[in-house]
């Protein structure tokens, strides 16, 4: 009996996993076309019975979370420029978390921003759907940044400039989207929004900054060639 659970448990799991390969192009692509619709589909899948939310995409957090490993990825295999740092987070595994951690904070932030902007009492129910929302619309950016960064480390031609334009144009994106997300979901003004866009922005830097920056002293790091 525990070996055929084993097996289901198995089929369940590489069954998830290969599924991946299909819907995390799909999720992205609806990301980067309708971030806003994104936006009301994560909150509203959140009140439907647990087996059968995010049917038709990924969960915002696995969403996030396998984007960060596809970068790591690029980054380790293919531009061989990862960053080797000592002590805790030698492990590449707690790297991972780090990473995860770190760009979960923009989601987090505007979460907070969208529960306050709705009225509503701060709360672990009332901030999980605001948070799966906002991590459909941070994805994109994220993956755009650290395509920056390995563009700007590469050593190619005119890498500089065009990585510099390449985050201009993600960075764009996202105020873009996070504007009309407020706009739209929580029904302000157009100068409010935009105010509101720069400060999550803004507190998002300093906070995920803050963040590597104590990561650093778990010792020093140095970058694989």
């Amino acid at each position: 009996m525990d070996f055929m659970n084993l097996l289901r448990s198995a089929e369940l799991l590489l069954y998830e996993v290969v599924s991946w390969l299909v819907f995390y192009p799909l999720t992205l692509w609806r990301c980067i076309r309708r971030p806003t619709d994104m936006i009301a589909y994560a909150e509203q899948e959140l009140t439907r019975p647990p087996e059968v939310q995010f049917a038709d995409a990924l969960s915002p957090p696995i969403f996030l979370f396998l984007t960060l490993v596809i970068a790591h990825m690029l980054q380790s295999g293919v531009f061989h420029n990862a960053a080797v740092f000592q002590g805790v987070l030698s492990d590449q595994r707690n790297l991972l978390i780090l990473r995860a951690v770190a760009f979960s904070l923009f989601p987090l932030l505007l979460g907070i921003q969208h529960v306050r902007l709705a009225g509503l009492v701060l709360s672990r129910q009332t901030l999980r759907p605001m948070f799966y929302a906002q991590c459909y619309v941070t994805v994109p950016f994220v993956l755009v940044l650290d395509l920056s960064i390995m563009l700007a480390s590469a050593p190619l031609p005119g890498s500089g400039p065009g990585a510099l334009a390449l985050f201009v144009i993600g960075l764009g994106w996202y105020a873009v989207a996070l504007a009309r997300g407020f706009m739209i979901h929580r029904n302000v003004s157009q100068l409010r929004a935009i105010g509101q866009t720069a400060l999550a922005i803004l507190l998002g830097a300093i906070c995920f900054t803050a963040t590597i920056a104590l990561s650093l002293l778990s010792g020093p790091v140095s970058v694989g060639g």
